[in-house]
């Protein structure tokens, strides 16, 4: 196994695994046991991690990572859209 085929097997098992929150949080539109807060730094994490791999020119850490901003911005939209006290 290259460096390369770990690097992408950890790209998809790291990224699917917010895949079920995300999903989760849409659904049953409960979000009450999500940090905002926490979300938003990891949110920070993977933005400055896409942009490293962009930098290096590295595959698996651009796919992990531009995946994992979109499932987070979905579970923080999810965050938004359903914070409890609004009705929308």
């Amino acid at each position: 196994m290259t460096a390369t085929s770990i690097g992408f097997l950890a790209a998809i098992l790291g990224t699917v695994c917010w895949l079920p929150q995300a999903w989760k949080a849409w659904a049953t539109r409960d979000t009450a046991g999500l940090s905002l807060p926490a979300n938003l730094m990891f949110l920070g994490t993977v933005s400055l991690w896409l942009i490293y791999g962009l930098l290096m020119g590295d595959a698996p850490i651009i796919l992990a990572n531009a995946c994992s901003i979109v499932i987070v911005l979905a579970i923080i939209g999810a965050i938004l859209k359903y914070k409890k006290g609004t009705d929308t």
